[in-house]
C-alpha cells in the first residue's frame, strides 16, 4: 500500500491519502511499457474518514473511451454512470487516472486544464479533486499524485510505502496486504 500525504492552507484541511494493494495492480496493468500500448484513465473511488482518503477502486479505462499513444479521453457519460453507482454503496468520487508513456510522469498542459475545468463544473463534495499520472516505471517513482482544490490552487503530494509510514509510527487502514514493490 502507498500513502501520500499533504497539507495544504489554500484548502484548509490536511489529507492522507491510501491506495490500496488492488488499485495499484489496477494501474501496473496499463502501465504503457511498450511502444504499442495506448494512455488509459478511469476515476477513483474511496471510503472517506475525515481527512483519511482510502482509494479503493479505480476505474475504467472503459470501451467506449477514445484512446492513443499520447492520449486519453473518457466517457463522460459511463463515468457519471460510475459516480451515482458507487457513491449508492458508500464510495465517493475523488478524482481521476490515466497513464502517460513516460518513466516519471508530470502533468501536461492539457492535464492542468482539465483538472482545472472539473474543478469549477463538479459537484463535489471533498476538499478537493486527485489527479494521478501512472508512468512506465513502478511506484512511487513512476507515478504522480496532486491535490487540486476548489481555490484553483494544485499541490503535488509525497509519496511513501507502507513500510515507511510504519517506520514513523503511522498507522494505516487494513484494507489488503501491499503487493510486491510497494513496501
Amino acid at each position: 500500500m502507498l500513502f501520500a500525504l499533504e497539507e495544504l492552507p489554500t484548502c484548509g484541511e490536511r489529507v492522507e491519502v491510501f491506495l490500496s494493494s488492488g488499485v495499484l495492480q489496477h494501474f501496473a496493468r496499463y502501465r504503457q511499457t511498450r511502444l504499442w500500448h495506448r494512455e488509459a484513465g478511469g476515476q477513483l473511488f474511496a471510503i472517506i474518514d475525515g481527512g483519511r482518503w482510502t482509494i479503493v477502486e479505480a476505474t475504467g479505462p472503459r470501451r467506449s473511451d477514445m484512446r492513443s499513444r499520447f492520449g486519453f479521453r473518457s466517457s463522460r457519460t459511463a463515468e457519471q454512470a460510475e459516480i451515482t453507482d458507487r457513491f449508492a454503496k458508500g464510495l465517493h468520487y475523488v478524482g481521476d487516472w490515466h497513464t502517460h508513456p513516460e518513466a516519471i510522469p508530470t502533468p501536461s498542459g492539457e492535464d492542468l486544464g482539465s483538472m482545472a475545468e472539473m474543478i469549477q463544473t463538479s459537484d463535489y463534495q471533498t476538499t478537493g479533486l486527485l489527479m494521478l499520472i501512472i508512468g512506465t516505471q513502478s511506484p512511487p517513482q513512476g507515478l504522480y499524485i496532486a491535490l487540486h482544490c476548489g481555490t484553483g490552487w494544485w499541490r503535488q503530494m509525497c509519496l511513501q510505502s507502507r513500510s515507511r509510514l510504519h517506520r514513523h509510527g503511522g498507522s494505516y487502514p487494513n484494507t489488503s496486504p501491499s503487493i510486491a514493490g510497494s513496501s
